[in-house]
């Protein structure tokens, strides 16, 4: 038995209009220190500078859809949405009174599609959930889970770069996160960890599938490709800078290179990406 209201009059409709602009007032004055905190760490942390672009893509997604939106006003609201309400207001009371800040921020999305469900109904929501959702990849991951990912990927990048340019002729001794080449050390320090390319390349992968035309199981094996496209992407920048050390000098690596490092882990992910939504949509 479903929870939801009578069919709406063109008078309650008006109520839901006003409700629903009450309750966004309401939830902006609510969220305001969190959003300017949020917005705060974007400009500051290089790691989350995309969260800047998260908020706009999902207006941009629901600003194009807006004709079909329009003929869901029709739809009842549902009371599930009540609840999912009072979870994201849990979650920010609990957040803010233990200053906790990942609390705080997942419940950004969590308050707008319960919202939304409670005021437009299941269809409405429906059609939103996936930009609604997409706010998630703005918000930073908590300090200890990032600590925790990235020294192993720091390994990790240093181990693969090593067998590659053992293969291609290059004489280099690894140690943990260094790279040691005749003339010039490599420190696979916390910023070439692949870890800022990995969340990156992830919320590429899902602006990219939901634009696709590929089915849903394909859509999924692209959000998940972007892994492997990260850790690759990151691993071209290492061993070309190790090369360029090696040929060139040090000069080669700690000059304008390492400037355009981050563009040219964004150029070889962006492409590995497209590679791979070409592959997904050949394949029957």
């Amino acid at each position: 038995m479903g929870l939801s209201a009578e069919t709406p009059t063109d008078g309650s409709r008006v109520i839901k209009k006003v409700l629903f602009l009450t309750c966004v007032i309401l939830a902006i004055a609510l969220y305001l220190p969190v959003i300017r905190g949020l917005a705060s760490q974007w400009m500051s942390d290089p790691n989350y500078r995309h969260g800047l672009l998260i908020p706009l893509i999902s207006g941009l997604i629901i600003w194009r859809d807006r004709d079909s939106l329009s003929g869901s006003y029709k739809n009842t609201g549902n009371l599930y949405g009540l609840f999912l309400i009072v979870i994201a207001a849990g979650l920010l009371i609990t957040g803010t009174a233990a200053s906790e800040l990942f609390t705080t921020r997942i419940s950004i999305p969590l308050m707008i599609f319960g919202t939304t469900l409670y005021l437009r109904g299941r269809g409405f929501a429906g059609k939103i959930a996936f930009p609604i959702l997409f706010l998630l990849m703005m918000v930073p991951l908590p300090y200890i889970i990032y600590f925790k990912m990235t020294f192993p990927m720091q390994i990790l990048s240093a181990r693969l770069s090593s067998v590659i340019l053992r293969t291609i002729g290059v004489s280099v001794i690894r140690k943990g996160n260094i790279l040691m080449l005749p003339g010039y050390t490599l420190e696979v320090v916390a910023a070439c960890s692949g870890l800022r390319s990995l969340m990156t390349m992830i919320t590429l992968s899902m602006v990219f599938a939901y634009f696709s035309s590929l089915g849903k199981t394909k859509k999924i094996i692209l959000v998940a490709c972007s892994v492997p496209v990260a850790i690759a992407a990151n691993m071209i920048r290492l061993v070309v800078t190790a090369l360029g050390a090696y040929t060139v000098g040090a000069g080669f690596a700690d000059g304008p290179l390492h400037e355009i490092s981050g563009l040219i882990v964004f150029l070889a992910g962006l492409l590995l990406l497209m590679l791979c939504a070409g592959v997904l949509k050949w394949i029957k």
